[in-house]
């Protein structure tokens, strides 16, 4: 069972009482990362699933999770799998676009999406659970209630220093495991991401998937509160007469970034690659065209990831 409603108010005001900097927005909110596309299917079916139920719906398009790990343990398998705080040694193995050769045990989460949902319609919800650190570990004990509530070490769950120690990253990825399906009407705060560019790409998959009510909740991440910034991301793309500008973040991946950027006129089932180079990070570029004044859908690939698209209108 969840929690009881005095005890989670208890909780809020012990740690936003200690917390002074981008950590205060953590009590409030759980998270799940998603890549992109996952991202949207949840908004899309209105639920966040179980692993089993994503795989038995043949829903779970692509798996980020590296198979060496998921196989290790299948506890949790039947929740809905959220963590108490971002920025999880998880989420540190697979945010942003980089070279394979970058690539966590093969896995890769490319342009990254975190879904924060409330932490008190979640934690008081009949037949939630919660993990001491990550439930793929033999070490992680299941939890419920008030007094298992107690039981969990907050201090390493919220742990955000440099150089943690080994029981401090495991408790970094303590879960919250909720009962599957978890409806995100009524449970989801905000969809986060890295840079105005991501921004604008999940809005417009939104409104072209036919939710344009979830818009509201795009936000943009402030600072580090969010994510670790560590590979690389479009960070902006703008238009001008003429030209298509754009920026690209910076990448701990060696050498320049492949970058490929595509324009399509829907209307006459027209495409045109504009941009097919290694680019450096945190350098302006633009492409001059000659196209005819009108709506195009702009899309970048970094180093062959999908990394943006959005709607533009491009005059001569």
């Amino acid at each position: 069972m969840g929690i009881s409603s005095a005890r989670y108010h208890a909780h809020l005001g012990e740690w936003l009482g200690k917390f002074s900097n981008y950590k205060r927005k953590w009590p409030k909110h759980l998270f799940h990362h998603a890549n992109i596309e996952a991202a949207i299917n949840i908004l899309k079916s209105g639920n966040l699933l179980s692993r089993d139920d994503a795989l038995a719906g043949a829903v779970l398009r692509q798996d980020i999770a590296p198979a060496d790990i998921v196989q290790t343990r299948d506890a949790a398998h039947q929740f809905a799998r959220l963590y108490f705080r971002p920025r999880t040694p998880t989420q540190y193995h697979i945010e942003g676009i980089r070279k394979p050769a970058d690539y966590f045990m093969g896995r890769h989460g490319g342009l990254l999406v975190m879904l924060a949902f409330s932490s008190e319609r979640v934690l008081t919800m009949e037949g939630t659970r919660f993990s001491t650190c990550n439930m793929q570990s033999h070490l992680s004990q299941v939890l419920d209630g008030d007094g298992g509530f107690d039981q969990l070490d907050f201090d390493g769950i919220f742990h955000d220093e440099a150089y943690p120690s080994d029981d401090q990253k495991k408790k970094r990825c303590a879960e919250v495991l909720a009962q599957s399906p978890l409806d995100v009407a009524s449970t989801l705060k905000a969809i986060i991401v890295r840079t105005d560019a991501d921004v604008a790409t999940v809005k417009h998959l939104l409104v072209r998937e036919g939710l344009p009510h979830f818009v509201p909740k795009v936000k943009k991440s402030q600072g580090t509160g969010v994510f670790f910034h560590k590979y690389t991301a479009v960070q902006y793309v703008d238009s001008a007469p003429g030209r298509i500008s754009f920026k690209l973040l910076g990448t701990m991946s060696t050498g320049d970034i492949h970058t490929q950027m595509s324009v399509f006129d829907d209307a006459n089932a027209r495409s045109y690659l504009m941009v097919d180079q290694h680019l450096r990070a945190h350098q302006g570029y633009f492409t001059e065209h000659m196209l005819p004044t009108g709506s195009y859908r702009v899309v970048f690939h970094l180093e062959g990831c999908f990394a943006h698209e959005s709607v533009v209108n491009l005059s001569s």
